[in-house]
């Protein structure tokens, strides 16, 4: 009766994030450093990983803020062009002005 009164619950409780489990391969050197944080903390192993690869990815910057996609555009943009055309987009002036007025 135990059993039925908390599947009960569990289906009407708030969902927590889903889980998956997996096997990974790791370095010892990183698994004793994970072991070790998770001990300090007192979590399970599963939880410091968890937390650990949360945080490295956060402080990953996104692809679009590195440059890398901007630099595409830029290349897409002035494919076809001429180097001259290259020059008139920048501003840089390419004949010689004193030659228009003789």
């Amino acid at each position: 009766m135990l059993k039925a009164a908390a599947r009960r619950q569990a289906k009407h409780a708030p969902s927590r994030s889903r889980t998956r489990r997996t096997t990974w391969t790791l370095p010892q050197e990183v698994l004793r450093d994970v072991e070790r944080f998770a001990g300090d903390r007192h979590q399970s192993v599963s939880s410091a990983a968890a937390y650990l690869l949360e945080q490295g990815l956060r402080q990953q910057p996104s692809p679009k803020a590195s440059g890398v996609d901007i630099l595409a555009m830029w290349r897409k943009s002035f494919t076809g062009l001429t180097e001259e055309e290259r020059l008139l987009v920048d501003g840089i002036i390419v004949e010689d002005p004193s030659a228009e007025s003789k």
